[in-house]
């Protein structure tokens, strides 16, 4: 059931508290440099609406929430990937219009992965299918179909709008060899994306010398999957762009948030006085089963260590149906995620950085790696170097899409399995800014 603002709750207590053991009886407001001993703080948040229903209208019946963005007049607009549509919903919470439809002629969505808010009000959405960015205008009009996937430099992850509508994205460059095998350029290069289509680099993300890592391969009928090995607890590679064109990166194993200028040159680095946390053979085998419990569940094995690289038929090879769904194929399927999770590989030193955002305040989130099983603290830091405190583990998280005004959007699913949109608004946008004393 979708909730109007009239029905708006508060969801967490409205004080901010510090955490007594963290700050070691001698922290407080005046230590909150980055230096400072964790702070834990609790923002209240009011819930607006929730957007998602079993039975109701067809917009509102979501196959696959691929993606969620704001604009800039708090309106919400949320990327259906199955519908192959945008459902947009306004700051009141009411439904507007759906954006485009399901096909392939112009204008037309086919495999939709996600959503960009251009400052302009311009609203693209990428699509493997046409392998670019379907524009539209804020009416829902389309505008034009922008290739951005160049030869051999896919967008990995979610591509970011610079106030000059240019797009950032970490890029994976993958070839094969004439033998079959795998070919992965050295790095971890960022691409700034234009809607000329045109394409340069941006950054050069630091990355430690490549380890040997092995392709397993699976086949069952007319088709030959090549999986490489990944590595547990992998490096971060967490983007988020500030009002004025600066970038917040984080790549690297200590805690270290470089700021970009919009250019992509290192202009300064936000770093707290967290070390990473060693990888024990009793943390090796926790992430281990974690992973094969995801698969159990249904998931891919827990992410980041499995990654399917190539599809390829046999030649002469022919067939009815998806040869992916026979049972022949998941057998082998599983049998090489479950290998791939035994060789798994491990770090020496766990990452202190998992994740991190930039919200509409251009205040930095920072969400800290935990041993698997538990949830890391996010710091909520600014780019001045501002310390403001630390979110708890249980708390408020980092959402899917920030918005004006102390907008959060995050995607769930209910105690039915139904996904649904939940939009909250920080009770007072200051309210993460705010420490008061005991």
């Amino acid at each position: 059931m979708r909730r109007s603002p009239g029905y708006a709750a508060r969801a967490v207590l409205a004080s901010v508290v510090l955490s007594p053991a963290a700050c070691g009886g001698g922290g407080g407001p005046a230590a909150r440099g980055l230096d400072s001993p964790d702070v834990t703080i609790s923002p209240a948040t009011d819930t607006l609406y929730t957007v998602g229903v079993l039975d109701g209208a067809e917009w509102e019946m979501f196959g696959r929430v691929a993606d969620v963005g704001f604009d800039a007049d708090g309106t919400l607009f949320i990327l259906d990937g199955d519908a192959g549509h945008v459902v947009v919903i306004d700051p009141a919470g009411e439904f507007v219009r759906t954006i485009s439809n399901e096909g392939e002629g112009p204008g037309e969505l086919q495999r939709p992965s996600s959503l960009i808010v251009l400052r302009d009000g311009r609203i693209g959405v990428r699509d493997f299918g046409n392998r670019g960015i379907a524009l539209f205008n804020r009416e829902g009009e389309f505008i034009e179909d922008v290739r951005i996937d160049p030869e051999g430099a896919m967008p990995s992850g979610r591509l970011r709008a610079m106030p000059d509508h240019s797009l950032i994205a970490p890029v994976r460059r993958v070839s094969f060899s004439p033998e079959g095998g795998i070919d992965r350029e050295e790095g971890r290069p960022i691409h700034r994306f234009r809607l000329d289509g045109s394409t340069d680099p941006f950054h050069e993300a630091w990355a430690p010398p490549r380890r040997e890592t092995r392709t397993d391969e699976a086949a069952a009928g007319n088709i030959r999957i090549q999986m490489e090995s990944g590595e547990a607890f992998p490096l971060p590679l967490a983007l988020g762009v500030l009002r004025d064109g600066r970038v917040a990166l984080a790549d690297s194993i200590g805690y270290r948030v470089k700021l970009l200028d919009a250019a992509g040159a290192i202009g300064s680095t936000l770093e707290r006085p967290v070390p990473p946390v060693a990888v024990t053979p009793a943390i090796e085998a926790a992430e281990r089963e974690r992973r094969l419990e995801s698969l159990e569940s249904g998931g891919g094995g827990g992410g980041g260590g499995v990654m399917m690289l190539s599809i390829t038929a046999a030649s002469g090879a022919a067939g009815r149906g998806n040869p992916m769904d026979s049972e022949a194929m998941r057998d082998a399927m599983r049998r090489m995620q479950e290998d791939q999770i035994e060789d798994l590989m491990f770090p020496e030193e766990m990452p202190v950085i998992r994740n991190l955002a930039v919200d509409w305040s251009d205040r930095i989130w920072v969400q800290r790696t935990a041993v698997p099983g538990e949830t890391g603290p996010i710091d909520i830091l600014s780019a001045d170097g501002r310390y403001f405190g630390s979110l708890a583990p249980g708390g408020l998280r980092i959402p899917r899409a920030f918005g004006p005004d102390g907008l959060l959007a995050y995607v769930e699913r209910d105690e039915l399995d139904i996904q649904r949109v939940v939009v909250v608004r920080l009770a007072g946008d200051q309210a993460l800014e705010t420490v008061d004393t005991p």
